[in-house]
């Protein structure tokens, strides 16, 4: 088994745990939730989108304390408070999943949280464990919002010049505003905006 270093970050103390994984061995859960439309006459159901839902990470984590002499408790504790209600926030903290030179992060809260000690000190103290996690994605409202923004489809609408129309007359409706003439000028490749012909196929950009 190919084992490789990884790190656990909580995102409200910044501390980090240091861990060991098997990174063939992680998976990515993400799924869309869609609900049927039941319509007379069709033999299926039409299906209309409703909401994304969260992305889950599965990870099973190697905490080695053969060569510390106070075990691994303190690493432990650290992954238990990722489940831990704290502080003012009256919730558990968010946690970052990193993996490599940050090639590889998921950020999201721990839903659940497993642990298999397998190799103890004489004095009872853990040497070994297994600690297996789920998190979910984690993104704030704003985050969320800004990537929406950033992933809009280009809503470009395409209309013909009229009679006696002017480009600037078509920016004042598409945008409110007759001074973003230039813009449609551009989308169009037009050196001559007085003298565009009737009937001419006008590309117009969204508002921006």
């Amino acid at each position: 088994m190919a084992l490789t270093q990884a790190r656990l970050r909580n995102m409200s103390t910044d501390d980090v745990v240091e861990v060991t994984f098997n990174p063939s061995d992680y998976e990515i859960d993400s799924n869309i939730h869609y609900t049927e439309l039941n319509a007379p006459g069709l033999q299926l159901p039409i299906l209309q989108f409703v909401r994304g839902e969260t992305q889950q990470l599965q990870i099973e984590l190697f905490l080695d304390g053969t060569n510390k002499r106070s075990g691994i408790e303190a690493d432990l504790k650290k992954l238990r408070d990722f489940i831990t209600i704290k502080g003012d926030a009256h919730t558990p903290p968010i946690c970052q999943f990193e993996w490599g030179d940050k090639d590889f992060y998921f950020r999201g809260v721990v839903t659940s949280l497993r642990e298999r000690f397998q190799m103890f000190a004489e004095d009872g103290k853990v040497l070994r464990a297994r600690v297996a996690m789920t998190l979910k994605k984690y993104k704030t409202a704003d985050e969320q919002l800004r990537d929406i923004k950033k992933s809009s489809p280009d809503r470009t609408h395409v209309r013909v010049m009229r009679e006696n129309e002017t480009l600037a007359q078509i920016a004042y409706e598409a945008y409110g505003d007759p001074r973003l003439w230039k813009v449609i000028a551009e989308a169009n490749d037009i050196d001559r905006p007085r003298f565009v012909p009737p009937g001419t196929p006008l590309k117009v950009p969204s508002s921006t």
